[in-house]
């Protein structure tokens, strides 16, 4: 009698939790925008019998059903706590170190890729007649784990053509090794980070930078980044955000807009979920910034990927003008660029995971 009444019982309970999950699922609101995940979630799919046909409604209507289940950050982040419990975090894309450090699996490395990149810088130096200067920057699982990145960097270099200058940034990194260079919630260097490669960089083109204790330092709480987002272990601490101000008037246009805005920080954005985004207004193809007060310090073209939104408004305290191009999405050749501008100095900057993973760099003209 007691197992068919315990019977009955988890019959009902299943059969409420079921319908009350339907009912949520059709009557609550849906929401466009995760904020924990920072990533727009799926939309409704449109039925069309060209969609049914090709199997594309089933795809989108399976990822629509995903995304909106209710209570999915808890579903989600109670499942990446289950395998981080039972050892399975280790094989994720996005790995625990100790202390609570969230570190991107170390990128594959593709022999075929390297040397293709390196072939492009190599042959653009060469058809410029430029004097390339070439920044690999370590992974923050270099910094906080035991990521072999040191041999990468020193393979990759190793390529470098007789017009590539490769920029020591290792033994800059390593002097401040156990300083946090990095975040624990983000695959970004901070901005001690940013500015230990922007003096390394200096020093070795003999120009003059601004030392740490020129800049107004101002400390932003609650940031969330990237590979927290990735992660779904939605207990782990926030990070601080860090901004350093030296000359307050530098001048920033992008290309997508041309309007000045002054000031290298966007503080508007540490409001919005990707609050990395207050560096430079985040990724754009081409950034321009200029300091009024460098007159005749030079001209300075960065090859550039999202590390250098931070990196960007350091170097502009050295130079005049500093120009950023992002070959995610500026598809001008840059030789043309070059030309036009004159530029004193050109430096070709990536994080170590990004030069071994962007296929974009090919397009390097």
């Amino acid at each position: 009698m007691r197992s068919k009444v315990f019977s009955w019982v988890l019959t009902l309970f299943f059969c409420v939790f079921l319908g009350s999950m339907v009912l949520l699922y059709l009557f609550s609101p849906k929401e466009r925008f995760s904020q924990l995940e920072k990533r727009y979630l799926a939309e409704s799919p449109k039925l069309s019998w060209d969609a049914i046909q090709s199997g594309q409604f089933s795809a989108d209507a399976e990822d629509y059903l995903a995304d909106h289940i209710p209570f999915r950050d808890l579903f989600v982040g109670l499942n990446a706590y289950f395998k981080l419990l039972t050892g399975q975090q280790a094989a994720e894309e996005i790995q625990v170190a100790p202390g609570g450090v969230l570190l991107e699996k170390s990128a594959p490395w593709d022999p075929r890729a390297v040397q293709a990149n390196m072939d492009t810088i190599n042959a653009f130096a060469a058809a410029t007649n430029a004097q390339v200067d070439l920044m690999i920057v370590p992974s923050a699982g270099w910094a906080m784990a035991d990521y072999d990145d040191e041999a990468r960097i020193r393979d990759i270099y190793a390529l470098a053509g007789e017009n590539v200058t490769p920029v020591d940034v290792l033994t800059a990194l390593s002097a401040h090794r156990d300083a946090p260079l990095y975040y624990r919630t983000d695959h970004h260097w901070t901005s001690l980070g940013a500015h230990t490669a922007y003096a390394a960089y200096m020093e070795a083109k003999g120009r003059v930078y601004r030392a740490k204790e020129d800049f107004a330092v101002e400390t932003v709480p609650g940031f969330y980044g990237s590979t927290y987002s990735r992660s779904a272990l939605w207990l782990t601490p926030a990070d601080t955000i860090e901004l350093w101000t030296g000359t307050p008037d530098l001048q920033v246009t992008n290309k997508e807009s041309d309007e000045f805005h002054t000031g290298i920080f966007y503080r508007e954005r540490l409001e919005e979920a990707d609050k990395y985004t207050v560096f430079l207004d985040g990724n754009h193809s081409l950034v321009t910034i200029h300091n009024p007060h460098a007159a005749g310090k030079g001209k300075l073209l960065v090859i550039r990927d999202s590390y250098s939104n931070c990196l960007g408004g350091f170097l502009a305290e050295s130079y005049e003008t500093v120009v950023l191009a992002d070959l995610r999405y500026y598809k001008q050749p840059v030789s043309q660029l070059l030309a036009q501008e004159g530029f004193d100095h050109v430096l070709v900057c990536y994080s170590l995971g990004n030069f071994l993973t962007d296929k974009n760099i090919i397009w390097l003209r």
